[in-house]
């Protein structure tokens, strides 16, 4: 995720206005708004995150597990 400076940087070189701005801030800070649910051939679960501080979930092994894992080791 994208520092305070970082994100500041990123709004003002796309022109966000105050309120754009506070709605991805809001967005940001939120929790997931669903819980996934997977399909016949998914495997969904969750990836206890030491580095986000809490559960990650994923809908496919394959491709999401897969990548929560690869950045969850990317320094």
């Amino acid at each position: 995720m994208l520092t305070t400076e970082e994100f500041d940087n990123w709004c003002n070189r796309n022109n966000l206005s105050a309120l754009q701005k506070k709605t991805i801030e809001i967005i940001r800070s939120s929790e997931p708004a669903r819980r996934v649910g997977g399909g016949r051939k998914n495997v969904s679960g969750f990836y206890p995150s030491q580095k986000m501080g809490r559960s990650i979930q994923f809908e496919s092994h394959k491709l999401e597990l897969a990548l929560i894992y690869q950045l969850e080791h990317d320094w």
